[in-house]
């Protein structure tokens, strides 16, 4: 009998404590965010190739961020000179790797468009976490060059679909000075 209600304690004990931890909230998601708001919430918005990543210890020694530098090609909004340093939370220094699962990796030499807002620091930031980041890539048929575009377009009805919509919905992709338009779109 005595087996028994240490065995029905620690049954309720472990309930108990899955009920606890089961109503705690992970806010560690990035909200999903349209071009439209990428585009609204940023202070510049570029497209570039990126030249380096370094990581490094912030300030305090105790988180590492990487700082990426784009070289630009063009800007859609706001302007940040020739070369454009971002800091980005996460990075490997060593054996030591801090990762930020909403954040988005860059790689030298890969091309990207970047959503980027001026933090009161005077830190770029990405704007949206890995939304704010697309990369451009050259398509293997016609030789031009896309952005691969994170957005969807469920529950719209065809008809209702731009030609742009439609290979965008198909391939994921849009063409670089179609997405230029429709961000500048954005801007007015």
């Amino acid at each position: 009998m005595e087996n028994l209600k240490r065995i029905l304690c620690n049954f309720y004990w472990l309930i108990a404590l899955v009920m606890i931890f089961s109503s705690l909230e992970c806010n560690a998601q990035a909200k999903g965010m349209s071009t439209r708001e990428l585009t609204r919430k940023s202070t510049s918005v570029v497209y570039g190739k990126c030249s380096g990543v370094k990581c490094k210890w912030n300030q305090s020694q105790d988180i590492i961020v990487t700082e990426v530098t784009i070289v630009p090609e063009g800007y859609v909004k706001g302007n940040l000179g020739g070369q454009v340093v971002l800091t980005v939370p996460g990075g490997r220094i060593g054996d030591i790797i801090y990762e930020v699962s909403e954040m988005p990796v860059f790689e030298p030499g890969e091309e990207v468009f970047a959503f980027i807002y001026r933090h009161p620091s005077g830190k770029n930031l990405i704007t949206g976490g890995f939304h704010g980041k697309m990369k451009i890539e050259k398509d293997k048929a016609t030789g031009k060059r896309m952005v691969k575009s994170k957005k969807a377009h469920k529950n719209v009805p065809v008809h209702d679909l731009t030609d742009v919509d439609v290979r965008t919905a198909a391939t994921g992709k849009t063409l670089l000075e179609d997405f230029i338009k429709e961000v500048e779109g954005y801007l007015k």
